[in-house]
């Protein structure tokens, strides 16, 4: 199970146990106070906010040119042409005038004399 994008519930509590060795009990309280005050300190800051803007931005780029493009209509258009076309060449092979199926008794073909 990940919690954390790539961090599991094992990692996490393996890291847990290593800062109460390393640091102890006490001062792994302090720690995690100091990191809390440092991670708010980074995501209220204004380069935070503008790695997520660029972020919102890149994700957005592909369906932005997409609209410019008017891309999205085009295929839907080539698609349509494209089953329009197919099912008037099928109906035109079931349906054409030329054809006419066999009547009567089938011959058989000939058969190819042995030398």
């Amino acid at each position: 199970m990940q919690i954390f994008g790539g961090v599991g519930l094992s990692e996490i509590i393996f890291v847990l146990i290593l800062m109460v060795i390393l640091l102890g009990p006490q001062k792994m309280v302090e720690g995690a106070r100091n990191l809390g005050k440092a991670i708010r300190k980074v995501t209220h800051s204004q380069f935070w906010k503008d790695v997520v803007q660029t972020s919102k931005e890149i994700e957005e780029f592909p369906k932005k040119i997409m609209d410019e493009t008017e891309l999205e209509e085009k295929l839907r258009s080539i698609e349509r042409d494209i089953k329009k076309d197919s099912d008037e060449s099928v109906s035109g092979l079931t349906r054409s005038p030329e054809f006419k199926p066999p009547q009567g008794k089938k011959e058989k073909p000939d058969k190819p004399k042995n030398p």
